[in-house]
């Protein structure tokens, strides 16, 4: 989890992210980590929980710039499911479990 409540605001490259993931925080869910230096992206938020239907909807209504993407699980990684902004090559990421 993000040390500092406030301090992930200002580690959040895109605004549109940030409003979605302030909109995910309001729905329940938590900051498990922010990770910076991708090769397809400049950075990825991790969210705790797993994105309900509705807040699905909610950001996709909120923030039409963000593309919705989605991937099973691999012997290597979990399934996840998240947004990506195109402009600032951020993500975000929840499991799907």
């Amino acid at each position: 989890m993000v040390e500092n409540k406030k301090s992930w605001q200002y580690k959040i490259k895109s605004p549109h992210i940030k409003h979605a993931v302030k909109l995910s925080l309001s729905a329940g869910n938590s900051i498990r980590e922010i990770s910076d230096g991708w090769s397809d992206v400049n950075q990825v938020i991790y969210l705790s929980r797993k994105m309900s239907t509705e807040l699905r909807k909610q950001i996709e209504q909120a923030e039409p710039l963000l593309k919705y993407w989605s991937v099973s699980k691999t012997p290597y990684d979990p399934a996840e499911e998240g947004f990506i902004c195109n402009k600032y090559k951020v993500a975000m990421s929840f499991p799907k479990k």
